[in-house]
């Protein structure tokens, strides 16, 4: 008795009825052979035919990337409103100064130099993510060339400018913003802290909270019960954080305890002894 399967009986690819099928996608279930099958970046070893894959809702990085596409982001409109805040600075300096060649009008006119930046940063050109970064190095030495006795003080200032722009420049969602090619493994980071239910880092925030403000325990609580029990790791794509929900939900139950056991008898002993000293 020969255990072999007749290659007539064999399942078949339905692309490619000449192949044998291998597999079948996770989403509707189609046979597919070695070459049509799809694995989509961040779903693991599930495969896909190749119109499931490009589904928004099953290649939700893809998604992720075109939606975000060309778009300006938070950093972008921040970029732009400090570069109106400086050119308003200066207009009014100005105003008040004049137009003579002296030190505060030159000062005045050191706020000038990232303008032309910010404006090309706001429009999308690329060279501008990079001029970002030493643009706060440039107005320091700029101002140091007027003022030596001020050098550590410009250039103490300029170091949160500087980090700020190299945040800015590593930031994923800039990088769309700029039309630049980002990787599956940045996009999933990016979609984690964005979309991956958010609502369980909510309740992370509010139980922290609710650690100095026991009134925000209820809601740490609440919001921390609703993201648990959205967790579906199965989901396409899938929703987690149910270390964060459950924390929320600890830290909401735990911190009225605190306060009502021990931090507030603390308290009155304390005021109590001070009163009554």
């Amino acid at each position: 008795m020969s255990l072999e399967v007749p290659a007539s009986q064999q399942v078949r690819c339905a692309v490619h009825p000449e192949q044998p099928a291998g597999a079948t996608c996770t989403r509707c279930g189609t046979f597919l052979c070695a070459d049509c099958a799809t694995s989509v970046p961040g779903l693991g070893v599930r495969l896909y035919c190749q119109a499931c894959a490009a589904r928004p809702d099953v290649n939700y990085l893809e998604a992720l990337r075109q939606r975000y596409w060309g778009k300006r982001d938070e950093w972008a409109w921040l970029v732009a409103g400090v570069t109106l805040l400086l050119c308003v600075g200066v207009a009014a300096a100005l105003a008040q100064w004049g137009l003579r060649a002296t030190r505060q009008s030159l000062f005045a006119l050191v706020l000038l130099v990232p303008v032309p930046v910010g404006v090309a940063f706001f429009l999308g050109q690329r060279w501008a993510r990079h001029a970002l970064v030493p643009t706060p190095l440039v107005m320091a030495v700029a101002a140091d060339a007027l003022e030596r006795d001020g050098r550590f003080l410009f250039f103490l200032c300029a170091i949160p400018g500087l980090l700020i722009a190299l945040r800015i420049h590593r930031d994923v969602r800039n990088q769309l913003f700029f039309r630049l090619p980002v990787s599956s493994g940045a996009l999933k980071l990016l979609w984690e802290l964005r979309f991956n239910n958010p609502l369980a880092r909510q309740a992370v925030h509010f139980g922290f909270g609710a650690v100095f403000m026991p009134l925000l325990s209820p809601i740490a609580v609440i919001c921390g019960v609703v993201a648990l029990t959205r967790v579906d790791l199965k989901a396409t794509p899938p929703i987690g954080r149910r270390g964060q929900a459950i924390t929320g939900i600890v830290l909401g139950l735990v911190s009225p305890a605190v306060w009502g056991f021990f931090l507030v008898p603390m308290l009155d002993r304390w005021l109590s002894s001070m009163v009554y000293k």
